[in-house]
């Protein structure tokens, strides 16, 4: 692959005009008083507290007495986006609040005005356990009346109901919609609103540029009349830099909390140095606790008797640590130390098969009343851990988590503890994650105050925390846009893409126009007058994809995608993978592109060389036992030498490659039907996973899953007549990938899907009962037998081997010839 061009700098073009633009084209101006006094709304309705006052508003009250159910009134929040920021009028806006503010809601309530106006919304979150967890919500909220909600998050989800239109709110991650808005640009078109939740990830260093690029496709759509209200909700930030500006929006911004919240540390004598919640004012109380003197000599001598404390007083605690093993470690310590009664509750919703090593640990650590939240949970157990920690009178009282519980999860708690700051390889949180962390204390409608207890051992860390998070401001927002982690090739086949989808002529001046529409350069226009993007940067990222094929330009300069360069502008995957998967699949031949060949050459891409999995460095390093064994597994599952081959080439470190061949290997064994606890055990013997690794192991198989088709539309074009049904093989492997099952319970799988867990259809396997025919002929004690005396699940399996049977019977070809001899 050809090294990354370098960024932009300056001299294409004359200075553009600020990229901020509302309706008119013009720059939207700051609306105050005398704004609204000169142009009053259309609709400016006025609401207060009551929530029967938004009636007048048009919403209908067996809608209004939904939200009774879950908040008794608007707050101050939701009152100004309605009366002072035209929220319910169409208005762009960006809302920064802190964590239980009520932001979520405005959006819900500009959404649901659209819904009403016979027009659909989209809501964007970052992670697809956010997705789920808003489906349910908006299923339980909005469901009742009528209103119609579509998820998709991975390429297994039929996202027919979305181009057709057949929804009244859709729920994405950002990348799903920019692959679909890319693709279908009418998608765009039929919104009346788009809420984008968690939009600081802007500034976020893997995933930023991905978002900063589908906002400015929605910006840039505007010129030709396509205009969705644009809602962003953020949590608190530091400067905006402009950043409502550029997306022609208004700033709703407020720091203080609906929940008083006292933010401070731990500190080693016991004593709690903290900022009073209503005055800011430094105190610093005497000792609340006694240090465990003699303990381990680590974080638990605090945390046991800070947490002891704590739910001694009926208080719910979450304890934030950095690592899943220190996580695990410490709700396995507190559920031993504090003497809690069993979450029976809990343990008794928990699925029973396929169970991982952290499953075990998890049971265990319940019986003593603590749970722990990690990725090598399943999300039915994650989802069951938050349940019944937010479920009123519920026993389970302490957590133990990473950061992933603090991302918009629904997890109230009083107290939280924070045990560490930093992210693998020594890098510190930034203090926009720590407020987002100490957020989680005192949610509103569950406590009425919480507190942030940040752990200081030792007086210099004393100081170092409390300057450094603790008193410190957000950082301003910025644009990754123009990093040098962002390969501009990637950027500039979208625009390709995008123009071609619209129907628009793409040129170099047309795809220079939607760069400098970014926030990166609308950034750069501020701190520099007269930027713009440089012309040498740009046309070695142009040659560089001219060269390699990917687009071609005629004598008049128009610029068009090839084969290849469609699936990289299209497919939301890098340019360079592209080219090292091409590269890869190339040296094979037509009969070597099997199903393990395809799950291979994904590990050569950018995306999954992103994915963690843990390994021990030192088995590489010192000797080639592992890298050899994962190598020649692939080799005897029939991989070309050239897919293998490639997996060792293109890295900056040593363990790379056999990381590459490790992931490929453990995507193999995921959809073998072996047990998962069977599976990490495989995959660590060599260490590095003294704590498991499922969480790993899924995580690699969904990114296989997310980078597959795009594999498989390379190998089709490489090899045309490579085989007939590539698109029906790929799409069990999809299922497969998605589910973590053998190719027995593919049918089941495709019809069932989470509804029953792995577990469920490796059992269904091992009593073969995964043929729909073998469902079909099976009495109900053999199948019960199979789950477990399940009933509801045994009802589940009976209705996806129906609808399986159907879809078989209308897949089959009609027998020809159609009529019989004329007899005349």
């Amino acid at each position: 692959t050809s090294p990354k061009p370098a960024r932009p700098r300056q001299a294409i073009r004359g200075q553009r005009q600020p990229a901020a633009q509302a309706r008119t084209g013009r720059p939207s101006p700051a609306k105050g008083e005398r704004w609204e006094a000169a142009f009053p709304r259309d609709l400016a309705v006025k609401v207060d507290g009551d929530l029967q006052s938004l009636v007048a508003a048009g919403f209908p009250t067996a809608l209004i007495a939904q939200w009774a159910q879950s908040i008794p009134r608007l707050n101050a929040l939701q009152i100004s986006a309605i009366n002072d920021y035209g929220v319910l009028a169409g208005e762009h806006l960006v809302v920064s609040a802190p964590t239980s503010s009520g932001k979520t809601m405005v959006g819900e309530l500009a959404a649901l005005k659209t819904v009403l106006a016979r027009r659909r919304a989209i809501f964007l979150l970052p992670l697809k356990a956010l997705v789920a967890d808003k489906r349910r919500h908006f299923e339980t909220v909005y469901g009742p009346f009528g209103i119609r909600t579509f998820e998709a998050t991975g390429e297994t989800d039929d996202i027919g109901p979305l181009l057709r239109g057949k929804y009244d709110i859709a729920l994405l991650t950002y990348e799903k919609f920019t692959a679909i808005a890319l693709t279908f640009p009418h998608v765009l078109e039929q919104a009346g609103v788009v809420v984008i939740d968690e939009a600081q990830m802007i500034a976020d260093e893997n995933r930023g540029a991905n978002l900063e690029f589908l906002l400015t496709l929605i910006r840039t759509r505007r010129r030709r009349g396509i205009e969705p209200q644009l809602i962003a909700l953020s949590a608190v930030i530091g400067d905006t830099n402009g950043f409502e500006r550029w997306l022609g929006a208004r700033l709703l911004r407020r720091t203080e909390r609906p929940v008083p919240l006292d933010e401070g540390l731990l500190l080693h004598d016991g004593r709690f140095r903290r900022l009073a919640a209503e005055t800011g004012e430094e105190i610093t109380a005497e000792p609340l606790i006694q240090r465990i003197w003699g303990g381990k000599g680590s974080s638990q001598d605090w945390v046991i008797p800070l947490v002891r404390k704590l739910v001694g007083e009926g208080q719910q605690v979450i304890v934030f640590r950095e690592q899943r093993g220190e996580a695990r470690g410490c709700a396995n310590y507190l559920a031993n130390a504090l003497d809690l009664p069993p979450a029976t509750e809990a343990m008794e919703r928990l699925p029973r098969l396929d169970p991982s090593q952290a499953s075990e640990t998890l049971r265990s650590c319940l019986r003593g009343g603590v749970a722990f939240h990690i990725s090598d949970l399943t999300p039915d157990e994650r989802r069951i851990i938050e349940e019944e920690f937010r479920r009123e009178g519920g026993s389970l009282r302490v957590i133990a988590a990473t950061t992933t519980l603090a991302m918009g999860v629904n997890t109230p708690a009083s107290s939280v503890v924070i045990v560490g700051l930093e992210h693998p390889g020594r890098k510190p949180y930034s203090v926009a994650e720590y407020k987002n962390l100490v957020g989680r204390a005192g949610r509103l409608g569950y406590a009425e105050r919480g507190t942030s207890y940040l752990l200081a051992a030792s007086p210099r860390e004393e100081w170092d925390l409390w300057h450094r998070y603790v008193t410190a401001s957000p950082e301003d927002l910025h644009s990754r846009f123009l990093s040098g982690d962002t390969d501009p090739r990637s950027m500039i086949v979208r625009v390709i893409a995008s123009a071609a989808r619209s129907k628009v002529r793409a040129d170099r001046a047309e795809v220079i126009d939607f760069l400098e529409s970014s926030f990166g350069a609308f950034l750069q226009t501020k701190a520099r007058d007269g930027w713009t993007w440089d012309r040498d940067d740009f046309e070695r990222a142009m040659g560089d994809l001219l060269r390699h094929g990917l687009v071609v330009a005629d004598e008049a300069g128009t610029l068009t995608l090839t084969p290849l360069g469609r699936i990289a502008g299209e497919g939301g995957v890098e340019v360079a993978s592209v080219l090292r998967i091409s590269s890869a699949l190339r040296g094979a031949g037509a009969a070597e592109i099997n199903d393990p060949t395809l799950i291979a050459a994904t590990q050569v891409s950018v995306e999954l060389d992103d994915v963690y999995f843990p390994m021990n460095k030192k088995s590489v390093k010192h000797h080639h036992k592992e890298p050899q064994m994962w190598r020649s597994e692939l080799i005897g599952q029939h991989i070309p030498g050239s897919v293998t081959n490639a997996l060792w080439a293109n890295y900056d470190e040593e363990h790379v490659p056999t990381l590459r061949a490790k992931k490929a290997v453990a995507s193999l064994l995921f959809i073998s039907g072996r047990p998962i606890a069977e599976i990490e055990r495989i995959l660590t013997q060599f260490g590095g996973g003294g704590d498991g690794a499922a969480g790993a192991i899924r995580q690699g198989a969904a990114r296989t899953c997310d980078i597959l088709p795009t594999v498989a539309r390379i190998a089709a074009i490489l090899y045309p007549d490579v085989d007939l049904n590539m698109g029906q093989r790929v799409e069990r492997l999809l299922v497969r990938l998605t589910y973590g099952v053998p190719a027995a319970a593919v049918d089941l799988a495709r019809e069932a899907g989470a509804t029953l867990t792995r577990g469920d259809y490796c059992e269904l396997v091992r009593h073969d009962l995964a043929a729909i025919r073998n469902i079909v002929d099976a009495g109900d004690e053999r199948l019960l037998a199979a789950l477990g005396g399940d009933r509801q699940k045994a009802e589940i399996v009976r209705e996806a081997a129906r609808l399986a049977a159907v879809r078989v019977s209308s897949a089959e070809p009609v027998r020809l010839p159609i009529l019989e001899p004329y007899v005349g």
